[in-house]
């Protein structure tokens, strides 16, 4: 076992009564078709140190067993009064993922706080001189979101339920050029037992580089090309033979279809593009 791990695994078993210790993960293994079938795997473990009003987490991510076990975040997260603060190597997120994935590890703290209704949070790089302040709020039944409020490319979230439907959208202003994205979800009853889960997904690119969406609800747009629209739709419903989700998509006139079945820790899925052929996969999901 790795020492690192192994100390921290040391450690967080020793704290004192009044603290807890979780440890949580989730194990994915793909058996892919193709010219030669293959299979990958990728393991995330979390675990938590707890105390009164503090915690302590370290996450090692995509753990594939041939390479050391490393921590990738570590940080910790206490309250104080009126203040949440949180400080360490930790990842961040623009928006909901419509657009953009997780930030890189950064070195970094924050504070956060509520004022008059309205959510504030400085945070800082460490080591930069420049802080950023987010804000959320709601205003007119719409759960607002600004992140890094002073500056130009300010990214801006707004969440809404219109007659049933769940509405997301995300906008962001670069030099280059202005990205937005709209997802629409609306659950349909089939009777008193069964529904249809139905989302559509819009995304205009001005900005390719600021699209870096690699695996969202439609899958990998990051290569969007600027001027494009990426278009697509995910139906999911249950049956008796466990979830089954079907997705379509646009990007940069490439049409993709992807089909899969989960039940339990098993999903077995069916993607294809275009012309090119199709290519079954089978995952196994464990989560504890």
């Amino acid at each position: 076992m790795n020492n690192k791990f192994l100390l921290a695994t040391m450690i967080a078993t020793t704290l004192t009564a009044n603290a807890g210790v979780e440890l949580s993960g989730n194990y994915e293994g793909t058996f892919t078709d193709g010219s030669g079938a293959t299979y990958a795997q990728d393991l995330d473990l979390t675990l938590v140190g707890s105390t009164d009003g503090a915690k302590v987490t370290m996450m090692m991510e995509d753990l594939t067993g041939s390479s050391a076990v490393t921590a990738t975040q570590v940080f910790v997260e206490a309250n104080v009064e009126t203040l949440d603060l949180k400080a360490g190597n930790y990842k961040t997120q623009n928006g909901s993922g419509l657009m953009q994935t997780e930030s890189d590890v950064t070195n970094q703290f924050e504070v956060a706080t509520s004022i008059a209704g309205a959510s504030l949070t400085i945070g800082q790089v460490s080591g930069d001189g420049n802080a950023t302040v987010d804000a959320s709020m709601e205003v007119a039944g719409l759960d607002v979101t600004v992140q890094n409020v002073t500056a130009t490319d300010r990214f801006i979230t707004v969440v809404a339920n219109f007659f049933g439907f769940g509405v997301t959208a995300e906008t962001q202003n670069t030099t280059v050029g202005r990205n937005t994205a709209v997802s629409a979800t609306a659950n349909i009853a089939l009777g008193e037992t069964s529904a249809i889960n139905v989302t559509s997904v819009f995304v205009d690119v001005n900005d390719a580089t600021a699209i870096t969406q690699d695996d969202g609800i439609l899958g990998d747009i990051s290569g969007a090309n600027n001027g494009s629209t990426v278009k697509g739709a995910v139906i999911s419903t249950a049956t008796s033979f466990g979830t089954v989700t079907g997705k379509m998509y646009e990007v940069n006139d490439t049409t993709t279809f992807a089909g899969e079945v989960e039940r339990g820790a098993l999903t077995v899925g069916y993607t294809k593009v275009d012309n090119v052929d199709g290519v079954f996969d089978a995952k196994i999901n464990i989560a504890f």
